[in-house]
């Protein structure tokens, strides 16, 4: 029979052990590589992953195969995953990826827009646009082999509200955190003419200065008017010629 200060003790040295395979499950990828994320908002998410550290094993193997690893694995992860949680209209386009030798790094870029990621309404009196950006798509898991997987959902479930808000070299808004333990960083940057930023849950909102489409500007110009006053001058003027 084991005594109480036994049993205490041996709960104090499972514990750690304990931890420390679930932090590896969490992390895995950190041992492997590191990964940081860009993501530039306007219209769209303009998204660039840099995963770099790769050991060369593991790079060779993505930059060979590209029934693993191609242009568009880490889009379509994303949009399988927002998907499954019935968030459908989405859609990604303009995907690229490169490989560099030399530092071992590969490069994942690709825009993403759609309702279920960001939405715009306008007010047209004020000539303004405001957006709202939902950054959910950042919360997935992505696993290419047993070396190189990433549980962005772990990784990154700190609320938005508690990232760091920095400025950008031109002004704009950065909103950025990085967990330094997984290896990975991500930022979502919007651009210097956003005005009246805040975060409500997952989303970003922002205004944008509105460019009316030129058939709006066109009804609304005084011009419009001064020629239909000229098309009905002419009109009145040869109708009593023919008279």
């Amino acid at each position: 029979m084991l005594s109480n200060l036994e049993r205490i003790n041996m709960k104090n040295s499972v514990a750690p052990v304990i931890l420390a395979f679930v932090l590896f499950g969490i992390f895995i990828s950190s041992a492997y590589s590191s990964v940081s994320i860009e993501a530039n908002i306007t219209r769209d998410f303009h998204v660039v992953f840099e995963f770099t550290n790769i050991n060369s094993t593991t790079y060779e193997t993505l930059k060979n195969n590209a029934l693993i690893m191609n242009e568009t694995t880490v889009p379509e992860t994303i949009w399988r995953n927002l998907a499954e949680k019935g968030l459908v209209s989405v859609e990604y386009y303009d995907s690229s990826i490169s490989f560099n030798d030399t530092t071992r790094s590969v490069r994942s870029a690709f825009n993403l827009r759609g309702p279920d990621v960001i939405t715009s309404t306008i007010n047209r009196g004020a000539l303004i646009e405001t957006f709202t950006a939902n950054t959910t798509w950042r919360k997935f898991f992505l696993n290419i082999s047993s070396n190189f997987s990433f549980n962005f959902t772990q990784t990154f479930a700190t609320p938005l509200s508690d990232w760091n808000r920095t400025a950008s070299p031109d002004g704009g808004t950065i909103y950025n955190f990085a967990n330094v333990t997984a290896g990975a960083s991500c930022s979502f940057v919007l651009p210097k003419e956003a005005k009246g930023v805040f975060i409500v849950g997952d989303a970003i909102v922002f205004d944008l200065p509105y460019e009316p489409p030129w058939e709006d500007k066109l009804i609304n110009s005084p011009l419009l008017i001064l020629i239909a006053l000229a098309v009905v001058g002419a009109v009145i003027f040869v109708y009593r010629k023919v008279r």
